[in-house]
């Protein structure tokens, strides 16, 4: 009996060790944490303004950032207000697209022009997609289809844009899926129309009354 209560107290003691250790580590670098996920958000945010793509030191990207991103909050989210060069012309705006994929959340961040009528960038970076299938929504070549979209809904639908089977869109609003990966490009449409929409009917609506 003593032999098993031994043997448990002595996992408990090297657990209970080994836990601490992991969260003193974590706690030690969560500032460093929290700063990288910060300069992750400033280059989406960039990017998707067309504001910069290139590769920067931290210290660049967050100056290019502080001169030429405004982040204000509109029926509680974070609108993120890109300039020109001369930090007042107002070149785009980015807020975030997230919603549910196929297996998980899917979260990103989308842009439209200075009047609102179409779409400037998109980027998704964080999901539980499947590589190589899904997890195809953050290359390039599907995120660039997004670029220059109108704004517009379909009037039977309510939708802004359709993902149809790679080759066959024949429409402006009709973009290619992601072959093989079904459920996240049905839940990638579904999902992004809806945070579209929000932001049309809604956010910009508050925008126009505010400028």
């Amino acid at each position: 009996m003593k032999k098993q209560l031994f043997s448990i107290l002595y996992m408990f003691i090297i657990t209970l060790f080994f836990t601490s250790v992991v969260s003193g580590v974590k706690l030690l670098n969560q500032e460093r944490i929290d700063r990288n996920q910060d300069i992750k958000l400033q280059k989406i945010i960039l990017q998707v303004l067309d504001i910069q793509k290139d590769q920067l030191s931290e210290e660049q990207l967050e100056t290019i950032y502080s001169n030429r991103v405004k982040a204000v909050s509109i029926d509680n989210r974070a609108i993120h207000i890109g300039y020109e060069a001369d930090s007042r012309t107002i070149s785009g705006y980015a807020f975030p697209v997230n919603g549910s994929g196929f297996w998980g959340p899917i979260h990103g961040m989308a842009a439209v022009d200075p009047d609102g009528a179409s779409i400037k960038g998109m980027a998704f970076y964080k999901h539980t997609e499947t590589p190589g299938l899904g997890a195809r929504i953050t290359e390039e070549w599907f995120t660039s289809q997004f670029i220059g979209l109108p704004m517009y809904q379909d009037k039977d639908t309510n939708k802004i844009f359709y993902l149809k089977p790679e080759g066959t869109g024949a429409k402006i609003n009709e973009l290619d899926a992601i072959t093989g990966a079904t459920g996240t490009s049905r839940a990638v449409e579904i999902f992004l129309n809806n945070e579209l929409n929000y932001f049309r009917d809604k956010i910009w609506e508050t925008i126009k009354e505010k400028s």
